[in-house]
């Protein structure tokens, strides 16, 4: 038990500030302008895993080759810069899956782009929308919290009955 409580323990201190980087970033960009997304479909496969969480920073300049998150609409689109443009001087990028076969049929203004790949963690997102479901919240939330909760509370009752077991050896003792 106490090898489960120690892992435990290393597990929960060594995912705790990757955890909470992962949350803070994908609701804002306060942190050195970086903001995380889930990568939902496989248009960017084999470069980028459909489920991974995707870390991007917004740049001052993109160039042909990048991979860009993008606003499109309400969705967050990830796909590679394959031509740059100058139209009513602004900068406009054309882009592309690289599981695609076609190229993205609308041009990405400066403005939409959230920011640069910088790096991403395969497989991990499918964990992030897994938690999202009741099921994911109860196995991988939930049900840790009462197991250490109810750890916890067995490990005071014990230290209780000690502490109990010695005051009454003292009164045997002085009587």
């Amino acid at each position: 038990m106490k090898i489960l409580r120690i892992t435990l323990t290393i597990l929960i201190l060594g995912l705790l500030p990757f955890v909470v980087f992962t949350l803070v970033t994908s609701k804002t960009p306060i942190l050195g302008g970086i903001q995380s997304f889930v990568v939902l479909t496989g248009s960017m496969q084999p470069s980028i895993p459909q489920g991974s969480i995707l870390f991007s920073q917004k740049t001052p300049f993109y160039n042909k080759g990048d991979v860009i998150s993008f606003e499109k609409g309400t969705n967050t689109v990830t796909h590679r810069i394959v031509d740059v443009r100058v139209e009513n001087n602004a900068l406009s990028y054309q882009t592309k899956g690289d599981a695609n076969n076609t190229i993205d049929k609308e041009l990405v203004s400066s403005k939409d782009i959230l920011g640069k790949s910088i790096f991403f963690v395969p497989y991990v997102g499918q964990l992030v929308l897994f938690l999202k479901t009741f099921q994911g919240y109860a196995l991988l939330i939930i049900f840790p919290t009462v197991f250490f909760i109810v750890f916890e509370l067995n490990s005071i009752r014990k230290e209780i009955m000690k502490q109990a077991e010695r005051k009454a050896m003292e009164k045997m003792q002085a009587a």
